[in-house]
């Protein structure tokens, strides 16, 4: 029987490897996702209809855009590590400073998500961006959203991504 995808066991995170391949050392840096907000989309390729004059029909079409990939979720681990890690800044002692005159980091990670019953799916490439969900509510914790995009890898002939369902 084929395994299922189904619910997240980890997800890991590192820098590309030097020669633009996957990276080699990948640790979970994030953890404690909340509930229910983990998810890999993909969006529907854009197209352009192409006409002629001698039918009604469309004669052709062709994509215009590819597919963008997306890994998203949520974490509770809101430590000075992933500020840094999402906003850029510094940490000294354990407390986060901004990037100074709120410059934007671009953050490149090769990415792992691991369901609970072993499928990988693997990112050579993704561009992580945060925002942060810090409620002063004594009924919710503070949180990081996050998505990833999948970016063409720097190395030549190298899949964006794969997903390994171990058969």
């Amino acid at each position: 029987m084929a395994k299922k995808f189904y619910a997240l066991k980890a997800i890991t995170m590192g820098a590309p490897a030097e020669d633009g391949g996957m990276g080699l050392v990948l640790t979970e840096l994030l953890g404690a996702t909340v509930k229910g907000t983990a998810t890999l989309t993909s969006s529907t390729p854009e197209t352009t209809d192409v006409e002629i004059e001698e039918s009604d029909e469309i004669y052709d079409e062709l994509e215009t855009k590819a597919a963008v990939w997306t890994l998203a979720a949520s974490t509770y681990n809101v430590t000075a590590a992933t500020m840094k890690e999402f906003f850029g800044g510094t940490v000294v002692a354990g407390v986060w400073s901004a990037q100074v005159g709120g410059a934007t980091v671009k953050v490149e990670r090769s990415v792992v998500a691991e369901t609970r019953t072993g499928i990988k799916v693997s990112f050579v490439k993704m561009k992580l961006t945060g925002t942060a969900n810090l409620a002063f509510d004594k009924t919710k914790l503070g949180q990081i959203d996050w998505t990833a995009k999948v970016l063409k890898p720097d190395k030549a002939n190298t899949p964006a991504f794969s997903i390994d369902f171990g058969v």
